[in-house]
């Protein structure tokens, strides 16, 4: 048996024996925490009701009035499980995967299992609560849904009075949703500011994605793939539903390699499992890009037929367009959808056909990689000569002593990814996504995928596993008046907090304020000099202290019409189906918003029921796999159906044709170009690099991974699934000795931002030099402080020319710990 095989079988046994020690002691602090803070929560209200009158047992003997019901869970977990729901004497009983699925979909997990307890939990929102003491401490008293709505439309009134509507800003978090609220009031929006974008706005700028890297193709197509390299990201947690998928694979023969700080659940089925320098993984990518120059690894005929590699450029570094070459004018290009024209000016390449410049799409023309020696084309120079001129610092070497992976290792990897004939490169959410540098990683990464054309086929691809998948559908859109459109916000939600800017009031849905924030404590500065906090949820999380009035909000298993929502995932389009009656008084996400269109007289716009818009939605749909689909049709299968036409897997951009200005895979940023970042350029991390300073007085990271209990912040009050996990640090033993601490010790992890006080766990699993804990918790889950308090906010100023904005650089933060 190998080393390698007894130190993960080691490793894993220390995780296992960790877990089960601690999980008692902190599930019952945790349990008193939130049994406090709902009393506080209900003093306050004058007296909230008990979860148990929900829970209570049925009388022996009794015959159960019973029905099943379908329903869908999360709308942002990837998993998009449809559940078959049983409904005894009006209580919600049991939840199982629906039946009408495939075997390849039905699936649900803990998360799911657990809502039958969750829906009812203590930290249940009950009523529409009032602010009664300062914006942050969380006291409020309960008031009526009249007293609430009539405060909500005032209090937005008078903002838009004062500042005009798009000085009030909606924030989303996964639940609840209401897509049409912030066009209904003419807010500003922004999709998850600085979360899960940071590879994404170095990968998609050049295949023209939309910043969120999901893999190009579906995750049932890894069983054709030869070589999978995941890096960053535990898929077989944080993409549980289809990690069957990589299993397959691995059956069917395909060799896995999992780069990551940490030894994690997927490390665990890995061929071979590399750690690397938390931070660095952009070096690693630098590194393997050389290796594949230096070797000629690339594929040229895929390189000069499908990138942007041929095009010329200028000695200034910007592209030579045709219109200055042949003083002709840009193309017109009508957008097919909207009508819309725009000018295109074509690239240049050099065609070794007539030994002169010419149009990069030019019928006959037979483009060079590299121009130099040719004296006609000396003024210029190729992307590609450009990428090896930018790699030169960047040896194999360098990537080695940077990352801490022994050259061998990165060596191997670069082949085997360059020549196994299909490889997949698993880039994770959760983890090497969020440092400052997380762009300069998906740039370098797509810049390799770009050389090899592991992009486009069978096995070939890249991005964020747990995103792949499957086909998607657009369904209709309820038609709202001209004009009626939400507006461009000033600025990235983050720099709110810094920067001046027009957003006076925010309406929360989600738990958004603690979760894409990080520096919590510069955060509440933020929301205390704010008009007005409106706070949406279905539980009492971290947000909601800070609403000066709050909206309690159903789960996705109460729907009192007989349908409730409709959405598009994993190859099937599912419903909500009629559920348990809405709990306590709460309202569905379509009954609040349209309760906050009545506040401001705007309600005349919308369906008048959810039935009519979920009706609308799928009846009008226009989508080529819904052909015929209709709201009845569902109604009679379970509340869902497949797409058409998805026998075999999804592969994105099997033709290879991309949505960029040139139609291909376009690697070099022009707009970049002042930062120095038209091709990838090494930048250290802000805080976590070996020679910072302050890691005489913080030694160590933090990291925030993600976990197969949670999503985002959402389940950590859970009960169910605190039994199994709660919120604490994990250490090295060996770092734990170094810093005078033992296993179960109370500790308080600090730096200059703040502090938190929890329980410190003892694992080899951490990567030394790492404090671990996992994404999202909230102050109910530590013992003092909060974990979003320490985390560093800091971004580079190029952020405001990136797809999606700065990256929080959550793993970025170096704290110190010490005995509490």
């Amino acid at each position: 048996m190998s080393k390698l095989v007894l130190k993960r079988r080691e490793l894993m046994n220390g995780i296992t024996q960790n877990s089960a020690v601690q999980t008692a002691s902190v599930s019952r602090r945790s349990f008193m925490k939130a049994a406090a803070a709902v009393g506080t929560i209900g003093a306050a209200a004058g007296g909230m009701a008990s979860a148990n009158s929900w829970l209570a047992p049925a009388e022996a003997g009794a015959k159960p009035d019973e029905r099943i019901t379908y329903t869908f869970h999360q709308s942002l977990c990837n998993g998009n499980c449809s559940l078959k729901c049983t409904i005894r004497d009006g209580r919600l009983a049991k939840i199982e995967p629906n039946d009408a699925l495939e075997e390849e979909y039905s699936m649900c997990c803990v998360r799911g299992i657990s809502e039958i307890q969750h829906i009812y939990g203590e930290t249940r929102l009950q009523t529409p609560l009032r602010r009664v003491g300062e914006r942050g401490e969380g006291k409020f008293e309960a008031i009526s849904w009249e007293e609430a709505m009539q405060e909500v439309g005032d209090q937005l009134k008078a903002v838009w009075d004062a500042y005009g509507k798009e000085a009030v800003y909606v924030s989303y978090s996964s639940e609840p949703r209401m897509g049409m609220l912030p066009a209904l009031l003419g807010a500003c929006e922004m999709e998850e500011p600085g979360i899960d974008i940071g590879i994404g706005n170095g990968l998609d700028p050049m295949k023209a994605g939309n910043g969120f890297y999901a893999c190009t193709n579906e995750t049932r197509d890894m069983v054709n793939a030869k070589f999978i390299m995941i890096n960053g990201h535990n898929f077989c947690e944080t993409g549980m539903m289809q990690a069957r998928n990589l299993l397959d694979a691995i059956e069917a023969g395909a060799e896995l390699v999992v780069v990551d700080p940490h030894f994690s659940t997927t490390a665990s089925k890995a061929h071979k499992w590399i750690p690397i320098k938390p931070g660095t993984d952009a070096a690693m990518y630098l590194g393997m890009v050389s290796h594949i120059l230096d070797n000629k690894l690339y594929d040229e005929e895929f390189v000069l037929a499908h990138t942007s590699m041929p095009y010329l450029l200028k000695q200034d570094g910007s592209f030579l367009r045709w219109q200055e070459v042949s003083g002709e004018a840009p193309r017109q290009i009508e957008d097919e959808k909207t009508g819309e024209v725009s000018e295109f000016d074509p690239f240049v390449v050099w065609d070794t056909e007539s030994s002169a410049l010419a149009l990069y799409d030019g019928e006959g023309v037979v483009p060079a990689l590299e121009v130099d020696g040719i004296a006609d084309a000396a003024d210029y120079k190729t992307v590609f000569s450009s990428i090896k001129e930018n790699q030169q610092p960047y040896t194999i070497e360098w990537a080695a002593d940077k990352t801490g992976i022994p050259v061998d290792d990165l060596v191997y990897i670069a082949e085997r990814y360059a020549t196994s004939g299909a490889s997949m490169l698993g880039l994770g959410m959760g983890g090497a996504d969020k440092y400052a540098n997380a762009d300069v990683l998906g740039h370098a990464a797509g810049i390799m995928v770009a050389l090899t054309g592991n992009i486009g086929a069978p096995g070939k691809a890249v991005g964020s596993m747990h995103g792949g998948r499957g086909y998607s559908a657009k369904l209709a859109s309820w038609p709202l008046p001209d004009g009626m459109a939400p507006a461009k916000p000033e600025m990235y939600a983050y720099d709110f907090r810094t920067q001046e800017n027009n957003v006076h009031a925010v309406i929360s849905v989600g738990n958004t304020l603690q979760q894409f924030f990080a520096n919590m404590n510069l955060t509440a500065e933020w929301l205390k000099s704010l008009d007005f906090v409106l706070g949406i949820d279905i539980y009492n999380n971290d947000s909601i202290r800070f609403a000066d009035i709050v909206l309690p909000a159903c789960s996705k298993f109460e729907c009192p019409e007989e349908v409730g929502d409709v959405k598009c995932a994993a190859n099937h389009i599912m419903i909500q189906e009629r559920g348990i009656d809405p709990l306590f008084e709460s309202k569905t996400d379509f009954q609040i918003m349209t309760e906050i269109a009545r506040a401001v007289g705007v309600d005349d716009v919308l369906p008048k029921t959810q039935m009519e818009y979920v009706r609308h939605q799928v009846d009008n749909n226009e989508a080529e796999n819904l052909v015929g689909y209709t709201l009845d049709k569902l109604l009679e299968n379970n509340g869902i159906l497949p797409f058409q036409n998805i026998e075999k897997p999804r592969i994105g951009f099997a033709d290879q044709v991309y949505a960029t200005e040139s139609g291909r895979l376009d690697v070099y940023y022009e707009n970049m170009l002042k930062w120095d970042q038209a091709l990838p350029t090494w930048e250290e991390p802000i805080e976590v690099y070996d020679d910072n300073p302050a890691r005489e007085q913080f030694p160590y990271q933090l990291t925030q991974t993600r976990s197969r209990f949670f999503i985002h912040s959402m389940f950590y009050d859970a009960k169910w699934i605190n039994q199994f996990f709660n919120s604490y640090v994990e250490m090295n033993p060996l770092d734990m000795e170094n810093a005078g601490v033992d296993d179960r010790d109370t500790v308080e992890v600090y730096n200059d931002r703040g502090s938190f006080t929890c329980q410190v766990v003892a694992n080899e699993a951490v990567h030394p030099g790492s404090i671990r804990t996992t994404e999202g918790a909230w102050s109910r889950n530590v013992d003092n402080g909060h974990i979003q308090s320490v985390t560093n906010d800091q971004m580079r100023d190029r952020r405001v020319d990136l797809m999606k904005g700065g990256v929080t650089p959550f793993n970025d933060t170096l704290v110190a710990i010490r005995k509490a």
